[in-house]
């Protein structure tokens, strides 16, 4: 049976947080991205929130943190690991029979993900370096690919 309420996992740099200024300002400048916490704040009410990033833990965590979005997101939704790839079907698993949206910079997650369980939603943000140097991947093409996160609601809403 599934569940009513979609969930929508999220990686955090060059997704959530402007990575690029951080980098640039030697990691003193911790923001999001301009309509991150608008969209945020739109979808708490109607899908269950996660984190599905790749970082240490703690440093990723002060991200969300210094940001103010931390509060989206419970506990039990927050998955940061060193590889992603090794804890994907773990983290896909623990959300099976919910609608899930996979939101990521990175083409090879978003593959790797509908590869696992082909009625994931893939969602390419394709801004930051990856979005630059992404080699296409064969017999794969995102479910929708934009540019920041600004038509999430109405993605999540129509899909």
């Amino acid at each position: 049976m599934q569940n009513t309420k979609p969930v929508v996992l999220f990686d955090i740099d060059y997704t959530l947080f402007n990575t690029a200024l951080f980098k640039q300002s030697e990691l003193s400048k911790s923001r999001i991205y301009e309509e991150v916490f608008h969209v945020l704040d739109n979808l708490s009410n109607s899908v269950t929130l996660g984190i599905f990033s790749k970082g240490e833990t703690l440093f990723q965590k002060t991200k969300l943190e210094k940001t103010g979005i931390m509060k989206f997101f419970k506990k039990e939704n927050v998955h940061i690991f060193d590889d992603k790839d090794i804890n994907l079907v773990k983290i896909i698993d623990k959300y099976k029979g919910f609608k899930i949206f996979f939101v990521d910079d990175k083409l090879e997650i978003l593959y790797s993900a509908k590869k696992y369980m082909p009625q994931i939603i893939t969602v390419w943000v394709k801004r930051g370096p990856y979005a630059k140097t992404q080699v296409p991947i064969e017999n794969f093409t995102p479910n929708v690919t934009i540019d920041n996160l600004s038509n999430l609601y109405n993605i999540v809403s129509s899909n």
